[in-house]
């Protein structure tokens, strides 16, 4: 029952709940999206460490690396590469991920359509490269090793 002397919400009580909501959300809002980010970099860590491991194991089995025949050479890939202070040789390669069957990668497996979309191995040092790459805090990954966030 409701006395006559009661009083409703306050506006100003109103108002300081807004707030606090606004502010939960936005907090809530800004973790999401570097929670989001950083599991893309880690996706892409996972690609990679798969990659790394088929192909391992094909080359010792096959002798060769599991790539489309004709090199991309450093120039071509400057944009990435030239960032990047890569000194392992000029020969790099698209990967050829039908040689690695039941393989399952979360990037780089529309590279045809995509262009930049794929992976590329260097011949000498068998370090692999996402082309297109990931941007996290700023900076642009297109692979993995000691200055990735992700360990």
């Amino acid at each position: 029952m409701i006395k006559v002397n009661e009083k409703g919400i306050t506006l100003v009580t109103l108002v300081i709940t807004v707030i606090l909501l606004v502010i939960i959300t936005s907090i809530l809002a800004v973790n999401s999206y570097t929670s989001l980010k950083l599991s893309s970099l880690t996706k892409l860590k996972n690609d990679i460490e798969s990659l790394e491991s088929r192909i391992s194991s094909y080359y010792i089995k096959e002798g060769r690396l599991p790539t489309y025949e004709n090199p991309k050479t450093k120039s071509e890939l400057r944009k990435i590469l030239n960032d990047m202070s890569v000194n392992d040789g000029d020969n790099y390669y698209t990967i050829n991920l039908e040689e690695l069957d039941n393989l399952s990668l979360n990037y780089g497996s529309n590279w045809k359509l995509l262009g930049e979309d794929r992976y590329i191995i260097n011949e000498e040092s068998h370090v692999i490269y996402y082309v297109k790459g990931i941007t996290y805090e700023g900076e642009e990954y297109h692979t993995i090793g000691s200055n990735s966030p992700v360990t």
